[in-house]
């Protein structure tokens, strides 16, 4: 009855409109996606960020990547799995997890199965452990590296315990001859 807008054919009578082919009786009609839910991603992981103004005082173990730019005291565990430690993070644990890249600084020991990574701005008071150790120019660094491959024990080498020696007091005749 009042109708105040124009549909597109009507404003411009040169507009083309697209139609959908017909489906054959053959076809199945696909689905539609659902509009707001999130497309599951298997090559993209996670990862956990803990921002600047969050306190944790305990132990920290996770499934995932984490990022952290808050301070932790305690223990941190990701066996297999990364830690990025941001320019606000405050660490002040004992570290366990595949890849660690510190940004912030660290007070306690660090383990890393893969790489243990310090950079510019990143500053560690600890141990080492992990079969590779990168730090950058600029870095600071206090403690001990122990680059031993994997998690074992280092194997002390075998030696055969030295048999004891008796001496032989056989006379042995000495013949000299004066020309």
């Amino acid at each position: 009855m009042w109708r105040t807008r124009k549909t597109e054919e009507e404003k411009d009578p040169l507009v083309i409109r697209k139609e959908e082919p017909p489906l054959s009786p053959f076809e199945e009609k696909k689905p539609m996606e659902p509009r707001f839910e999130p497309r599951p991603n298997p090559v993209r992981e996670e990862v956990v960020n803990i921002g600047k103004s969050v306190y944790i005082k305990g132990e920290l173990s996770g499934d995932e990547d984490l990022t952290i730019e808050g301070r932790v005291e305690g223990r941190i565990e990701l066996k297999a799995h990364n830690l990025v430690i941001g320019p606000n993070g405050r660490i002040n644990a004992e570290v366990c997890a595949k890849n660690v890249t510190i940004i912030g600084s660290v007070v306690g020991n660090i383990t890393g199965s893969e790489i243990v990574e310090i950079r510019a701005s990143g500053s560690v008071v600890g141990d080492i452990k992990s079969p590779r150790i990168s730090i950058a120019d600029g870095a600071h660094f206090k403690g001990s590296v122990d680059m031993q491959k994997g998690s074992e024990e280092p194997k002390k080498p075998e030696f055969s315990k030295p048999e004891t020696v008796k001496p032989s007091i056989d006379p042995v005749p000495l013949k000299t001859q004066i020309k």
